[in-house]
This record gives C-alpha cells, structure tokens and sequence, in this order.
C-alpha cells in the first residue's frame, strides 16, 4: 500500500476543527461535536503505520463516541439542520478516513463498519420530501452538495476500480447512499439547461462501470448496486433538459451497446430501453442515436426479444414492448404511405391505450407512465394525415370513457388547463402537447363542427391564446411543438374563431393599392412574402439578403415585419397583400403546423401566386404539402450554386409574371368555351393545342371514347390530347403508339408523377428552349389517371 504524500499529512494536519470540539471552557453544539470526533479519528488513524493496521482502544473509543453522538443528532427538530451535519460528516469520512491508505484493514473490519452504519442510517430518520417541496432552493443546494461528495477522489477511485474487493462492498454502500439523496432531490427540483454540465465525468464513470460489471448482474450483491446506478441514470435521463448532457457523457453509445447484446439479462435491457426513450425524447438525443445506428439496433431487438414473446401477456413484455413502440416512433420518420400505416398500426393502438389508461386515472399515471410519453409521441406522428385519421377513427382503444377519441383529447385538455399556474414540468409538457395534437385536428374539416360545438373546449383555448407564458417551467419542448399561445391561436384560425371579420376577409382578393410598411416610397416594387419554417432561419436569411439585392423586390418576412403579438393577423394580412408567396420547403417545413396554415390560406382561401422553394436536394413534399404544391414552376437549390439559382428564383418571380397571367387567362377562356357538339367539326384551335388530324369526320371525335382504350391507334391519341386540352407541345414530345402505351405510362405515374415531371421538363427544355409550367402537366398526369382499361391484365407492369 503507498503511503501518504507529506502534502496530505500536512493539510490534515493544520486543521482545527478538533480543537474547538474539545475546548474544555465551552460546551460544543452537537451539530459540531459530530464532525469533530470525525476529525478526531482521522488524527488517530494517521499515527498508524502499515503495522500497526488493527483495531485498538483509542479507535473504538472513538467510534463509540461517534455512534453515541448520532443517535442523539436524531432528537434535533430541525430535519436541514441534522441533514446538513450529515452531509458535512459524510464529506470528512469520504475525504479524510477513507483516504487513509495505511488503514483500510481497519476500514473493512465488520466492526468498525456497523458503527459508521449508524451515520449512514441517520437519513432514514428524516422527512426531507416536504422540506424539498416547500423549499426548492434547499433542495437545488443539497443537489450540487450531493453530487460534489459523488464526485469524491474515493468514490471516482471505487468507480475506477482501484479498492480492493474486501472494502468495495462499504465504499459501494456509501456510493449508492449519495446517489439516493439525489434521486430523492430530482422529484422536487427543475432540471434547467446545462445543470448537468459540470456532472459530466462523474455520469461518464457510473456508465463505464456499469458496463464493466454488467456480467455480475446476476451476484447478488453487485446486482443490487448496478440496478441502483442504472436506475439513477434512467431518472436524470428523464428529465429532458439533461440529455445534451447525457450525450456527452457517452450515455446513448454504452445503451446502444446494451441493447444490441444477447446474453444480457432481460431486466437490465428493460431499463436500458427505458433510458434509450429518455434520450430520445430530445431533438439532439434522436440526432445521437441515429448517427450511431439507432434503428436498426432497435429491430434488431425487437426481432430478439419482442417478437418471440409477442403472445406473452406478462406486463414485464407488454412494457418492453411500448417502450419500444414510443422510442422507435421518436427516433424514425414514418412516411405518408399506406404501406407504412399498416406498420404503425399496432404502435398507435399502444400509444393511445397508453395515453387513455394515464389521462383517465386520478395522477396521470398508469404502468409506471406518466401521460406527458404516449402523447408527446403522438405529437409527432400526428403531424401526418393518415396517422391522425387512424388515431381518432379506427384505433383500437379499450375502456375509452369519452364519446369519441377526438372528445378524449378535449377534456385531457381540461384536466391540464390549470398546468401553466404549477411548477409541474411533466403537466406543462402535457399541456403544450394537447394543444399541439388539437391544432393538427383543425386542419380537417370532418371535425371542425365538433370542436366549435364544445363551447367549453372553446373558453379554454381562447383563455390561454394570449397567455404571456410568465409561469412557465424552464423546460425542453420538442421542436415539432409550437408554444402553447401559438397553438391556440392556430385552432382559432382554423375554426374561424380568432377574428371575426377573417371569413368575410379570405373570399374576395384585396386591392394590390394597399403598401407593405415599407413600401410607401416605392409602389412599383413587386411584393413578395416568404413562409419558411423556423428551423430553416439561416438559410431563409440568406436568401432574404440575396432577394433584396434586386430593387424590383420588397420581400415580407416575419423576422422584419411582425411586431405585436397578433402574430397570425400579420401573417395572414402579408399574404393578402404580396403579388406571390415563397415557399421555402424543407422537411420542417412540412411537419411545421405555422406553415400549413400559411399554405392553406395562401392557395385555398387567397388563390395567390406561389412557387414552391426546394432548400434542400434530397426533400420531396408529400401528404398535405405535395397536394397544394401542384403546379407552379418550381426551384430547387442545392443543385447549382446558391447565387446561380438565387437569380433563378428572382427570375422566375419577375419575368414569369407575364407568362403565368397569359396562361391563366387562356385556361379561362378555354374553360369558358362550350365543348364542341358531335354533329358539328372541332373549333379552331389555339396555338399552344393540338389538332387533331385532318382527314378525320364528324363522329371520329368521338371514336377514342367508344372503343376500348387498348385498341386506340395513334390517330385516337392524337384526338384524346386534343379533346383534353394539353398543350400542343408537350403532345409532341411524347411518341405513343396505342393506347396500351398510355396505361404502362399512368402505372409509372402513380408513385412519383413529379419525379417524372422533372425529367420531362429538362426534355421539354431542351426542345423548345422554354420552361414547362408544373400545371400543364398535371393537366397530362390528370387525363391519364382518368383513363379506365377495359382488361387490366393488359397493362399490369411486373
């Protein structure tokens, strides 16, 4: 055994603590009198040598003292005042005993261990809960204090496993009892952001020897402590705020690890599932896991262990497998596809048994979740179409005391209203994701009815419209949640609820006589707005500054526009005043509800000229986004040079005005034109329309539609692009044979008709040396998905 360096002995030494609890002239507090028979005992153990490493009466003397002297701390009536001598005793048995390299025989005899049980005990005697309650700043002191003793030369060295094994039993029990006082604060505390920070490497050293001694998961005695450690991982997982933390610590790599191992025991992979949740509930916790193969790790483990039991009803199971349910959910992006749909299905159902067993009971809690878990992955998922029609339409729900699920969802919103007068983190979350899920509903118009008829849904969500937010937790909200006051003034929108004069206001066009702020100098500039997501800030920017360069432009755009707190009211009124909204299209975008409700007014209610703006290469809009985008010409960057396609934008927002308003017009005059009669000759064509052939008579207009379409020639090719109105350009670029030919093609259509715009547009491009108009060949793609083969045999593509 080393022995200890002349700077310890000297330290120790000039420490006089002792000395005031020995002063004969004065009686010492009893608060004092602990720590001074602590300092006591370190003096006598340091005039140990290596052979002189027993028991003898100066030492048991003073432990007795010591022992006796914590049973009398117990009748104090102050429970900080005894926790505080506690902790103070605790930190110079830690430091200053256990430190003493020459006397850990001493340390593991079972003698002198029972007595310092009667200090480690002491807690047991206390009611620290309502102190912490009713005193957070107590509470948030004794958590760095505590954290401060975890972090301890002893304790890191028994975590680094350099005590022996005799001794590691007691160093482990002290290790757990420190852990415990932190696990009891958190309950009562508010984890802010980077609180954690300087907790980091003590985190990193619980993780690394957990996993160093995880094959004796099953001895009894190491099974305890590591069930212990784990478990107090998993609750500083929970709070959300911590999980940049928790990453940093390495946490997501070493529960990644355990997930993927075969011969680990199931109860230790349950708490690892667990933890791999936590973390995932975090935008920078699920960009952790993905990057370290997080999904695949998951199938995996639920090829090993979920399915094989998937018949078991234990509740063990039942909970690995909703556990599984909710971080694969979080940490994957299903798409909006019926295939993907049926392999939700199951998940949803879990979810929202999930969310109806915690938000029916009395604490928001069933099987060990709180409400806030089911429902704030329901936020995510809801976002998309098919998934929100499922939840509230077909899900398999038992017990269900609401009339209907969408009815479930209103009055757990009731249950939460008072959450933002609470400090309740977990009741503010539940909150702000109800009226998230809530807002995704009112873009329906199959539950509009039902929600403007619950006049006490109603009252709640306008009371808390203009809810400044000033009791709000310092909490984590997930990026795909708006702010409380933001989503009900979404749901108001989309109820016309919010402002009366707004129905009135979207069916007629404003006058484009009324300026922008910052127009009133310049009434020549053209006005344009642009609607990006949040989360694409830099880039919209960027983008704004490149704009303004052209002084044709006066760009709209919130981060310059908006300042009062009627935020949707300038919106809605910059759309109504722009000559052509920019759609800056991301996958935020799509998932962003701010941005649904900006699309819809701008191409629903307003009719505005838009054009759809890809900012990132690889996206393609879909569900709800790729319906509404159909047809303008649209940009994409990331495929040239940012300042090269900059000017294309602004090339096509100015020199296309002229060509878009010609084509509107010629689509209403045509459309205005009556179809022409069986027994007269076509009308004279329009340049941009196909004629059909000359030799054809009086009924051969008519002849594509009576005879089945696998027997059309070319010449009833010809006809049916006339008589559905394509454009004589696009009709010949293409070189159909039969009307087989046109069939093969509808199938290549139907699962991504616009990837196939694209290639046709270069083509058409490089033919004509003009641009292709998306709304010209949904004018093809639409005649095509109408047409019916007599024999589908004929036309299946294998």
């Amino acid at each position: 055994m080393k022995a200890v360096p002349k700077e310890r002995r000297r330290t120790v030494q000039l420490v006089s603590l002792s000395e005031s609890a020995s002063s004969p002239t004065k009686e010492p507090k009893l608060t004092q009198d602990i720590p001074g028979l602590f300092l006591n005992l370190r003096d006598i153990l340091l005039q140990k040598t290596l052979n002189q490493d027993e028991i003898d009466m100066n030492i048991s003397r003073c432990a007795e003292s010591i022992r006796i002297k914590c049973l009398e701390l117990t009748t104090l009536t102050q429970p900080t005042e005894i926790f505080d001598v506690l902790l103070a005793t605790l930190k110079i048995y830690i430091n200053q005993i256990l430190s003493i390299d020459q006397c850990r025989y001493i340390f593991s005899n079972q003698a002198f261990l029972e007595t310092f049980s009667s200090l480690l005990s002491i807690k047991e005697t206390l009611h620290l809960e309502s102190i912490y309650e009713n005193n957070p700043d107590y509470a948030r002191t004794t958590f760095y204090r505590s954290f401060d003793l975890l972090s301890s030369p002893t304790i890191i060295d028994f975590l680094n496993g350099k005590y022996p094994d005799e001794f590691s039993p007691h160093i482990s029990k002290i290790c757990c009892l420190i852990i415990g006082y932190i696990w009891l604060i958190i309950q009562y505390i508010v984890i802010r952001k980077d609180d954690l920070q300087n907790q980091v490497p003590i985190i990193r050293l619980l993780l690394e020897y957990i996993d160093r001694k995880k094959q004796y998961w099953n001895e009894t005695e190491m099974h305890d402590t590591l069930i212990y450690i784990i478990g107090f991982i998993c609750t500083l997982a929970n709070e959300t705020m911590s999980v940049p933390s928790m990453i940093e610590a390495k946490c997501s790599d070493y529960i990644l690890k355990w997930i993927s191992m075969e011969d680990l025991e199931l109860e230790f992979q349950r708490l690892s599932l667990h933890i791999l949740h936590n973390i995932a509930r975090h935008e920078k916790g699920v960009d952790a896991l993905n990057s370290s193969n997080c999904i695949n790790i998951l199938k995996g483990f639920q090829q090993r262990v979920i399915k094989p039991n998937q018949d078991n009803n234990d509740a063990l199971f039942a909970e690995i497998q909703l556990v599984y349910c909710m971080t694969l959910s979080l940490v994957s992006e299903p798409r909006e596809n019926q295939e993907d749909l049926n392999s939700l299905r199951k998940i949803l159902d879990q979810l929202m048994q999930a969310a109806v067993d915690c938000g029916q009971s009395v604490n928001n809690k069933s099987n060990g979740f709180h409400v806030s878990e089911p429902i704030v992955v329901l936020t995510k998922l809801c976002i998309h179409d098919d998934i929100l029609k499922y939840v509230l339409t077909e899900s398999s729900v038992e017990n269900l005391k609401a009339k209907s699920r969408l009815q479930f969802f209103c009055e757990l919103l009731f249950k939460f209203r008072g959450a933002l007068a609470s400090d309740n983190e977990l009741d503010q979350l539940s909150l702000t994701a109800l009226f998230n899920i809530i807002w995704s509903i009112s873009f329906h118009t199959e539950y509009i009815e039902e929600l403007k008829s619950n006049s006490k849904f109603l009252i709640t969500v306008k009371s808390l419209a203009n809810d400044d937010g000033e009791d709000w937790v310092d909490q984590y909200v997930p990026k795909n949640m708006a702010s409380i006051p933001k989503a009900a003034n979404g749901i108001l929108w989309n109820l016309d609820e919010n402002n009366p004069a707004r129905a009135a206001r979207t069916v007629t066009v404003p006058s484009e006589s009324k300026p922008l702020e910052k127009d009133i100098n310049m009434p020549d500039r053209m006005r344009v707005m642009i609607s990006y997501a949040h989360a694409d800030s830099e880039f919209c920017h960027r983008l704004v500054d490149a704009l303004q360069k052209d002084t044709r432009l006066q760009i709209w755009v919130d981060f310059e526009y908006c300042h009062t707190e009627d935020l949707w009211e300038e919106i809605a009124l910059a759309i109504e005043e722009s000559k052509v909204i920019i759609f800056l299209m991301s996958k935020d975008y799509q998932d962003s509800k701010s941005c649904r409700q900006e699309v819809m007014y701008t191409k629903d209610s307003q009719k505005k000229r838009f054009i759809p703006v890809y900012i990132k290469k690889e996206f393609v809009a879909t569900g709800w986004l790729g319906v509404r985008i159909v047809g303008p010409q649209y940009i994409r960057f990331e495929k040239r040079s940012f300042d090269d396609t900059a000017k294309e934008l602004i090339k096509l927002i100015i020199e296309d005005e002229t060509q878009q308003e010609s084509d509107k017009n010629k689509q209403t005059d045509q459309s205005a034109k009556p179809s022409p009669p069986i027994d007269n000759k076509p009308v004279d064509n329009t340049d941009n329309q196909i004629k059909p052939t000359e030799n054809n008579d009086v009924n051969s207009v008519q002849t594509p539609l009576k005879k089945p379409i696998e027997q059309w020639k070319r010449k009833d090719i010809t006809q049916w692009f006339y008589d559905n109105r394509i454009h004589k350009e696009l009709a010949d670029l293409y070189d159909f044979q039969c009307g087989t030919d046109l069939l093969l093609y509808g199938q290549c259509l139907r699962p991504d008709w616009q990837t196939e715009y694209q290639a046709i547009s270069e083509r058409y491009e490089q033919k004509y040396k003009k641009k292709l108009y998306r709304d010209q060949f949904v004018i093809l793609v639409g005649a095509i998905h109408r047409l019916q083969p007599s024999n589908s045999k004929l036309c299946n593509i294998s």
